[in-house]
């Protein structure tokens, strides 16, 4: 009985030994930042930031059919909901893949900002351009505020607040925000042209199309 239980121990410890071990999860690098594509790879949140559209073909046709998912039209006012609305328009923007490139550009272009400091921003605040195109408008191209604004604001201080603090209406932040989402909408419009119509699909959204300066 002893040698058969000895045995059958021995069996046990070789099967022990030959079955594959699981594999430790992978860990993280050390000081590793989380990756910043993750911060525009997914749409804002689907009822509030975007809209379903009928538009006609070939248009609808080449978006994938009839119906298309796009960001809502521009909020009307200049208050904090306004500004909110046009945040969240270029949030939704940046979510596509084909559009972010442009609203990195509108950002650019409506807050002095060069594309490559408000990625380096992102890389380091991991916030979404509707966020930084906000805070740039009240930073008002002094870098070293803008780390001070969004720290502000992610503690609950409002845009409006904010703009009050560095001496400027939130009117001026709403409409800069605006100017961003609606260059977006124009330049990806224009380069969808080229394709093939793209702005029929601006035009059905009630988005305004701006003529290219050699258009007149």
């Amino acid at each position: 009985m002893k040698a058969i239980t000895g045995s059958l121990a021995l069996c046990c410890l070789f099967v022990g030994c030959a079955a594959p071990q699981p594999a430790a999860p992978p860990q993280a690098a050390t000081g590793q930042a989380a990756t910043v594509g993750s911060v525009d790879t997914a749409p804002a949140n689907d009822d509030e930031d975007y809209e379903t559209v009928f538009v006609p073909p070939p248009v609808g046709s080449l978006l994938g059919g009839g119906s298309v998912r796009v960001p809502k039209r521009a909020v009307a006012g200049t208050d904090e909901r306004a500004l909110l609305g046009n945040i969240r328009r270029l949030n939704a923007a940046a979510g596509s893949k084909d559009e972010r490139r442009f609203v990195v550009a509108a950002v650019a272009q409506v807050t002095g900002v060069t594309p490559r400091e408000l990625q380096a921003q992102q890389d380091v605040l991991q916030l979404r351009f509707g966020e930084l195109c906000a805070i740039n408008a009240i930073a008002r191209g002094d870098s070293n505020k803008v780390q001070q604004i969004a720290s502000a604001h992610a503690k609950g201080q409002t845009w409006t607040s904010l703009a009050h603090a560095n001496g400027l209406n939130i009117a001026t932040v709403a409409q800069t925000a605006r100017n961003a989402a609606d260059l977006t909408a124009t330049n990806y419009s224009n380069a969808m042209e080229r394709i093939k119509g793209g702005q029929d699909k601006l035009k059905a959204t009630g988005v305004k199309v701006f003529p290219r300066p050699q258009d007149g």
